[in-house]
C-alpha cells in the first residue's frame, strides 16, 4: 500500500501542469489619456488586467519607470547638419546624475559610447568623442544595420532598456528585414521611442504655433515601418528631441507580472480594467510580446484558483 502511494504521489509531483514553473518579467508600459493624450499617473495594479492566451497573469506591481538605461542614438545619415549634432549631444549631456546613458550618432557606420554612463562629466567627455568620430561623408549605413549594432551595445537584458532614435523618418526597408528587426527587438526585450529632431528655432526664440503646426506636419511622412517597429516593442513617436527628451526615454510604467517560466518571447494582452475607478479611457503601449524570464529551482504546484491581478 505504501509502494502504491508513493508511487501515486511521484506521478502526480511529475505531471505538467505540476512542474509548471512561474518566474516574474517585468513590462514597461506607456498610458495616454485616450482623449487629452496626456500621460496617466497613479495607476496601481487593479488598474490593470493581462492575460496570455486565457490564462489570467498576476501583476504583484506597478512603479515608475527610472533610471532606465536609455541609449540615445542620432540618425544623421540624411541631414548631417553639425549644429543638430552639437545641439542633441549637448541635450543628452544633460541627463540627470545615475541615470545610465549611452551615445551614439548613424552615418555612413555606427560610432556609439563604449557602454552605459551615470557619471555628467564622463558622458559629456564619450559624447564629445562620438561627435568627434562621426561621418557621413561616405554611403550612408541602412538603418536596420545600425538598429542592430546599437541593440549590441545593450548586451544582457535590464528591465526598461530603451533606444531613443532621433531622425527624419524617412525609411523603407524591405518587409524581410523589418521582420527581423522585429525579431530581435522582442528577443532582447528592448524599447524604441521615437523623435522627429529638434523643434524649429527662429532667431534664437521658441517656435511659434504656426510653426509647431507645420513641423507637426512632417508626421505625415514619417515612416509607417518605423512607427509599427517602435510601437511593437512598446514606445511611440513621442514628439520632437528637446532638453525634456529624458521624460520620452524614462516614461511609463514599469510591470512586475508572474507568468509561466518559458525560453520563448509570448505573445499576450493588457488593458485598463473598467472598474469604474476613476480611471479615464486609456491607450496603452507595451511591447506585444512578453520576455522570457528565469524560473525558480523549484518547481511550484498550481493554485485551485485562478490567479488575479
Amino acid at each position: 500500500m505504501r509502494l502504491l502511494l508513493a508511487f501515486w504521489i511521484t506521478i502526480v509531483l511529475l505531471s505538467p501542469l505540476a512542474l509548471a514553473q512561474q518566474c516574474t518579467t517585468e513590462v514597461p508600459v506607456n498610458a495616454f489619456d485616450s482623449t487629452t493624450r496626456a500621460f496617466l499617473y497613479g495607476l496601481t495594479p487593479a488598474d490593470f488586467d493581462a492575460a496570455l492566451g486565457r490564462a489570467q497573469l498576476t501583476i504583484s506591481s506597478v512603479r515608475p519607470v527610472f533610471r532606465n538605461r536609455v541609449l540615445v542614438l542620432l540618425d544623421s545619415r540624411h541631414n548631417h547638419d553639425r549644429a543638430l549634432l552639437r545641439t542633441t549631444s549637448a541635450l543628452v549631456s544633460e541627463a540627470p546624475p545615475g541615470m545610465p546613458v549611452a551615445f551614439g550618432i548613424l552615418g555612413d557606420r555606427g560610432v556609439f559610447t563604449r557602454k552605459f554612463i551615470t557619471d555628467p562629466d564622463d558622458l559629456s567627455s564619450a559624447v564629445e568623442r562620438v561627435v568627434a568620430h562621426s561621418n557621413s561623408s561616405g554611403e550612408a549605413i541602412a538603418l536596420s544595420a545600425g538598429l542592430t549594432e546599437a541593440l549590441d551595445v545593450f548586451g544582457a537584458h535590464q528591465p526598461g532598456d530603451t533606444i531613443l532614435l532621433v531622425t527624419s523618418g524617412v525609411e523603407h526597408e524591405s518587409r524581410k528585414k523589418m521582420e527581423q528587426l522585429r525579431t530581435e527587438f522582442r528577443r532582447r526585450g528592448i524599447r524604441l521611442q521615437l523623435l522627429m529632431g529638434l523643434l524649429p528655432l527662429a532667431a534664437g526664440r521658441p517656435a511659434d504655433f504656426a510653426e509647431l503646426i507645420s513641423a507637426w506636419d512632417q508626421t505625415e511622412n514619417f515612416s509607417a515601418q518605423l512607427i509599427h517597429l517602435a510601437n511593437v516593442t512598446g514606445g511611440a513617436l513621442m514628439g520632437f528631441m528637446n532638453s525634456d527628451w529624458l521624460h520620452a526615454a524614462s516614461s511609463g510604467y514599469m510591470l512586475s507580472i508572474v507568468m509561466p517560466a518559458t525560453s520563448k518571447p509570448r505573445n499576450w494582452k493588457l488593458r485598463i480594467r473598467d472598474a469604474g475607478n476613476d480611471v479615464p479611457p486609456a491607450d496603452l503601449f507595451y511591447p506585444d510580446h512578453l520576455v522570457p524570464c528565469a524560473a525558480p529551482m523549484v518547481a511550484t504546484l498550481p493554485t485551485k484558483t485562478k490567479p488575479r491581478p
